[in-house]
């Protein structure tokens, strides 16, 4: 570990020891706070700052092992795991839909049985506000003349409701269950404050956006589980399911449910390229891709039953047919059906240099190139700047890949879903802090220098040899990133009812 990232886990155990005083109805504020790594990462100067040895000076704890933090949070969950509730044997399947969870309805529908399945959402119902609003609108009591007489126009007849069907996902919105907790969200605000105050020197708490940030999230830790605690009182569940215990509704929601004895799974919602959005690990079971990620947790001390290999629903995609033709996809995007494409994957304008270099040393090759730019659904910069490249428009990743010859992509989850849709991939890798390695079994297919990694894919495009070297590592490395392609949705229904089946008291 180097010195940064001692310093950064330091300072994380010293604010959950800091707050461990600061508590609302016996949960722990500092433990369910989130994100503290983008407190710390957002504050350049403090940032830079944790590289310096000197910085030791700030932080009471000396964490030399992630597994310290780990650990902190194990002994955490243990002391509000409840006993199984003999409710959830008859219960329902609850996924937690965010923007991360990335199992759409239709998906939940077809690999569990709607009637045994619920949604909760966060959020707010917004079609039901549209419906209330509409019915606000009181229809006009004009009269119109028959004969010589005016009377009143008879109301249409009320149609007949559709009844719901056991084929339909129930939805329900946290936000529905009503609560009074300013008094309280009040009290507690002033005992951080009170905390905050006793360490006027620290280099995190003294700063103005992280006081305002913290004194916000109170309250809405003491919202959500107040609302956690009721749907789950409301509900008869049997298990939750959701994206990240990394999101603090997810993590509240986990951890009511842990003290119900509810056992929880959460998805990994992408490969664990920093090891900041995947520590710590909180839910019953985490279900990850594959084996690199199984063998990482176990690092971090936790049991072989607590880890499925699961892969992503998401990713059965991979192995359907296509659904739109080469020549379809090439005559929309104006590419010339006579050359191979290549795609490339950049996150908005970061790197944007390299990338340059990168287009400009493969530009010998005469290939189309389109660039998927991420998250936004603009074409990117580069496109404007050479002849022979292309956006992607709307087009979804699954509907690419069958459409073009090889993949380049910085550190993310595009580039393992490329593989699992055989392609090659080839990856501009930035070393930034928690970086886990994550691609480092591809070998040389994996640079942080944009014009070797050109030469490399000049060389995949020209070389039969090297093409067949492409090949060997990329089906090594699936050996261990991916190494079951069977239904990842099955493989989930299977673990729901494993994890229900021994928990069920």
């Amino acid at each position: 570990m180097n010195t940064s990232l001692r310093n950064y886990w330091s300072l994380y155990l010293d604010f959950l020891n800091d707050f461990k005083d600061l508590t609302y109805s016996g949960y722990s504020i500092a433990y369910l706070f989130c994100h503290f790594y983008s407190l710390v990462s957002n504050n350049t100067e403090l940032w830079n700052s944790l590289s310096d040895k000197d910085f030791t000076r700030h932080i009471k704890s000396q964490v030399n092992d992630q597994k310290e933090i780990q650990d902190a949070f194990y002994n955490y969950i243990q002391k509000h795991k409840g006993k199984s509730v003999t409710k959830s044997k008859h219960g329902k399947v609850v996924f937690h839909q965010d923007k991360l969870l990335r199992i759409s309805r239709p998906s939940i529908m077809r690999i569990f049985h709607p009637s045994q399945t619920m949604i909760v959402h966060a959020g707010i119902n917004k079609s039901a506000i549209k419906v209330k609003s509409a019915r606000r609108k009181k229809p006009n009591k004009a009269k119109v003349l028959i004969g010589n007489h005016a009377v009143k126009k008879k109301k249409p007849k009320t149609p007949v409701p559709v009844k719901k069907t056991s084929h339909t996902v129930p939805t329900y919105y946290l936000t529905n269950y009503p609560i009074e907790t300013e008094k309280v969200v009040t009290q507690v605000q002033n005992k951080a404050r009170k905390i905050i105050a006793s360490h006027k020197n620290h280099p995190v708490y003294k700063n103005q956006n992280f006081q305002s940030y913290f004194l916000n999230m109170i309250a809405e830790i003491i919202k959500r589980i107040e609302q956690s605690r009721q749907f789950l009182n409301d509900k008869h569940v049997s298990c939750l399911v959701v994206s990240t215990t990394h999101g603090y509704i997810s993590r509240i929601l986990s951890l009511v449910a842990a003290e119900k004895g509810i056992p929880t799974i959460c998805m990994q919602h992408g490969i664990i390229a920093s090891e900041f959005g995947y520590i710590p690990k909180i839910a019953t079971v985490d279900a990850v891709y594959g084996d690199f990620e199984a063998e990482w947790y176990k690092k971090l001390g936790a049991p072989d039953v607590s880890l499925e290999i699961i892969g992503h629903p998401r990713f059965d995609q991979a192995f359907s047919r296509p659904t739109i033709e080469r020549e379809r996809f090439n005559n929309h995007l104006g590419l010339d059906n006579s050359k191979q494409t290549l795609m490339i994957v950049i996150r908005e304008n970061q790197d944007n240099g390299k990338w340059r270099t990168l287009i400009e040393t493969i530009g010998k090759l005469n290939l189309n190139v389109v660039i998927k730019n991420y998250p936004s659904k603009t074409p990117h910069p580069l496109t404007k700047e050479f002849s022979f490249v292309y956006s992607t428009a709307g087009y979804s990743i699954y509907d690419i890949f069958p459409n073009v010859d090889a993949v380049v992509s910085y550190a993310s989850t595009v580039g393992l879903e490329a593989m699992l849709s055989k392609k090659p991939v080839f990856i501009l890798n930035n070393h930034f802090p928690g970086y886990t390695g994550y691609y480092n079994e591809l070998d040389k297919l994996v640079q942080t220098n944009p014009r070797i990694l050109g030469k490399i894919i000049i060389d995949y495009f020209s070389d039969p040899s090297f093409k067949c070297y492409v090949e060997k590592k990329q089906k090594q490395f699936l050996g261990s990133a991916y190494p079951d392609v069977s239904h990842s949705g099955e493989r989930l229904q299977k673990l729901v009812k494993r994890i229900t089946r021994n928990t069920v008291s």
